[in-house]
Parts: structure tokens; C-alpha cells; sequence
């Protein structure tokens, strides 16, 4: 049998241990969360008991005393629940709670004709309620405790003070329960699983809006800054023409390219916006391009990405967004004389790739894999290592390496 079939992909499957689960179900959101389920758990329990035992009659005062007995306890639980916000501890003390009241009922009651069947129904839906309340490890612990009382009363000697319920009864129900117990863990793994995964992705997300938050303002930044310096220039256009007329009529022509070449790199500061068709790229590259200027150099940068292609914007956002940022951090550490940035990304229609050069100083030292050290935190999971994997999910490759005095980054990925 093929052991890749996802049913044998336990590892996948169980893919949370139990430190990773305590830590989920102890984080302050699923307390609160959980502390209000229970009270209103215990709440609707507290209420059908008592109903019970209006509705017992007057001739059956053992049941009403149990049906009493037990929603007091229930109403200490909120108590106590709502006073020490430990939802776990007391979802473990009330279920062996409720089972040792329903023990010393089931061996004290006379009265068969009132049927016991449904509290041993009740007995089988605890591991739900417990799991639930208390999550998969508390909770499985709380359901020990109807496990417990089916082999006191089943397995024991002690059955001989219960209603004769029949041999399959006797010999199946522990066995029954302890399916029902497993039945009920793996549902709740797969819930909490799933409500973890929910939280990292909803974590991702967040981290990513605000990342591009800050790009967006840092473009309007941008744009302002540009807009007023050719509103500036636009203003003066008039003297610089006049200005370069003069040299002209003169015949002063060498002035009047030295002036041109000034003029020329005043219109440095106007940071480009438009380096191709695709909004993300075009961001990043402008942005890039504007802290590179503050820092006293050019990005040159060539982009011919269409606004649409078969690629996920988090993924492109991550590979270029890391190969920018790698390149910017390395030439804090570069003279300034010698500091240089050159990105080329382009997409044919089938294959995206991507080449970025800059400076470096010291020594870089590759692992095993060929991917370079990293001496940076990266606690959103940009790095290196990203970009390789986003390459490997579209069948591509990147490699990086050193040639000359600049580290060169290459990717290619099949975008089709």
C-alpha cells in the first residue's frame, strides 16, 4: 500500500504537539472565550436540573435530591469560574464532579421503573462537552472521569447494585466510551488545529496590511515630495530658460551645458513612479528607489511586469520586497562611494525572473544548500530561505552567489 496516501500522513495530520496546544488554549483570547462558553453551559445544565427536578413528582425524592445536588455544584463552578478564570482546572473538577454524584446515585437508587438509560446517554456525550470546554488534553483528562465510572459500575463487582441492563450493556459500554472519547479528541484537534492556523494566517495578514500600510505611505510620501519640487521647478522654468538664452546669445555654450548638467541633476530628486504595469512592483521599486537617493546613490532598476500574471501578490510581494531589502541592508555596510543596487525583473508570459547586484563588504558564507548566512532577525519570515521556496513552488530555481566585488541573486520561477 502506498504509504504517501494522505490517511498514513501523520505528521501532516498531527501536526500540533502538546506544548503548541497548551499554549493555544491558555493564550488570554481562548480563555475569555472559553470562561463564557462554560458559564453558559453550566448555566443551561443548571437549568434543566433543576426543571428535572420539579418535574421528578414527589415520590421519587432521591432523584430530586441528585437533580439538586448537581445544580448546586454547577452553580459553585460559575462561581468559581467566573472568580478564578480557570476554565481547564474546572472543566477537569466538575466532570469528575458531576460523575461522582451520578455514582453515589446510580448505587443508591431503589426506584428502577424511572430508567437510568439517560444518564448513561448523558455519560456518553461528556467527552463533547469536556473536549470543548476544556480543549483536547484537558479535556480528554476531564472524559477519564466517565471512563472511570463505567468500569466502577460495569467492571466491578459494584454492578450488582445497579438495574440488570442487559449483557451487551454491561460488557460494551466502557469499550463504547472510550471510542466515543477518542472520537470526540480528534474532533477537537482538528477544531483547535484549524483555529491555529486561523490565528497564524490572520497574524500573516495582519503583518502584511500593515507592511503595505507603510508602503503606501511612504509612496504618498513620494508623490507629495515630487509634486511640490516640480511645482517648484515648474515655477522657474521661466528663469532657467532665460538664464540659458543669455549663455546662448553669448555664444558662452560651455556655461550653458554646465548649466543644462546642473539643471539635469536637480531633476534627481524627482523619484520615478512608473517603472512597469504591475501595482506591486511598481511600489516597491519606487519606494526603494527613494531610500536609495536619501542614502546618497541610484537604484537602477529594469521592470517589465504586466499588472496581472499567474502568481500569488503575497508571494511576489515577499520575493521581490526580500531581494530589495537584502540588497538595501548590505550597503549600510559599503562606503559610500562604492554603494550600488541593480535590479532587473521581467515576465515573458511563462517565466518570471529576477537578478539582483549590489555592493557587499566583508565576507558572505554559504551553507550546504547555498543559501547565505543570515546575521539579521526576520521575524516575518522574509529571508533567503522565502524566496528559495516561493522559486521551488513554481518549479523554479534561485541561486545565489558571489561574482567580482557584487552578490547576485537569481531566480526563476514558471508563472503559466
Amino acid at each position: 500500500m502506498d504509504t504517501k496516501y494522505p490517511l498514513f500522513e501523520f505528521n501532516n495530520r498531527f501536526r500540533y504537539g502538546f506544548k503548541q496546544l497548551l499554549e493555544f488554549e491558555n493564550s488570554e483570547p481562548v480563555k475569555k472565550q472559553k470562561c463564557r462558553t462554560s458559564t453558559i453551559l453550566l448555566t443551561v445544565f443548571i437549568l434543566y436540573s433543576l426543571s428535572a427536578a420539579l418535574l421528578s413528582g414527589s415520590t421519587n425524592s432521591h432523584s430530586r435530591i441528585t437533580y439538586i445536588s448537581v445544580s448546586v455544584f454547577l452553580l459553585t463552578m460559575i462561581i468559581l469560574l467566573r472568580t478564578f478564570k480557570k476554565h481547564t482546572d474546572l472543566c477537569i473538577l466538575g466532570s469528575f464532579g458531576i460523575s461522582t454524584l451520578l455514582f453515589f446515585h446510580m448505587i443508591t437508587e431503589v426506584d428502577w421503573t424511572i430508567g437510568m438509560d439517560a444518564f448513561w446517554l448523558f455519560i456518553l456525550i461528556l467527552p463533547f462537552i469536556t473536549n470543548y470546554i476544556g480543549g483536547v488534553i484537558y479535556g480528554s483528562i476531564s472524559a477519564l472521569s466517565g471512563f472511570l465510572l463505567a468500569i466502577l459500575l460495569f467492571c466491578t463487582p459494584l454492578n450488582l447494585y445497579l438495574q440488570p441492563y442487559g449483557t451487551s450493556m454491561v460488557t460494551w459500554f466502557p469499550v463504547i466510551y472510550l471510542v466515543v472519547m477518542i472520537a470526540a479528541a480528534v474532533m477537537e484537534y482538528e477544531f483547535t488545529s484549524y483555529q491555529i492556523e486561523k490565528k497564524s494566517s490572520d497574524e500573516k495578514i495582519s503583518l502584511l496590511e500593515k507592511e503595505r500600510t507603510k508602503r503606501l505611505q511612504e509612496q504618498l510620501s513620494i508623490y507629495e515630495s515630487n509634486e511640490l519640487t516640480i511645482r517648484k521647478y515648474k515655477h522657474d522654468i521661466r528663469h532657467f530658460n532665460r538664464v540659458l538664452a543669455g549663455f546662448i546669445n553669448d555664444k558662452e555654450y560651455d556655461k550653458a551645458l554646465e548649466y543644462l548638467r546642473e539643471f539635469d541633476s536637480m531633476l534627481e530628486n524627482v523619484t520615478a513612479v512608473s517603472f512597469c504595469e504591475n501595482r506591486i512592483v511598481n511600489e516597491l521599486l519606487t519606494i526603494y528607489s527613494a531610500r536609495c537617493q536619501k542614502e546618497g546613490y541610484r537604484l537602477r532598476a529594469k521592470a517589465d511586469i504586466p499588472e496581472k500574471f499567474p502568481i500569488q501578490d503575497i508571494e511576489l510581494t515577499s520575493l521581490v520586497a526580500n531581494a530589495l531589502e537584502n540588497a538595501f541592508e548590505a550597503q549600510q555596510k559599503v562606503p559610500e562611494e562604492k554603494r550600488f543596487i541593480q535590479i532587473e525583473v521581467t515576465y515573458d508570459g511563462r517565466r518570471l525572473k529576477l537578478m539582483t547586484k549590489n555592493a557587499f563588504e566583508g565576507e558572505i558564507f554559504f551553507s550546504e544548500s547555498g543559501l547565505p548566512a543570515s546575521t539579521k532577525d526576520t521575524p516575518s519570515g522574509i529571508g533567503t530561505t522565502q524566496i528559495r521556496s516561493i522559486a521551488e513552488k513554481y518549479s523554479g530555481v534561485a541561486n545565489f552567489a558571489i561574482e567580482g566585488d557584487a552578490f547576485v541573486l537569481k531566480a526563476v520561477l514558471t508563472c503559466m
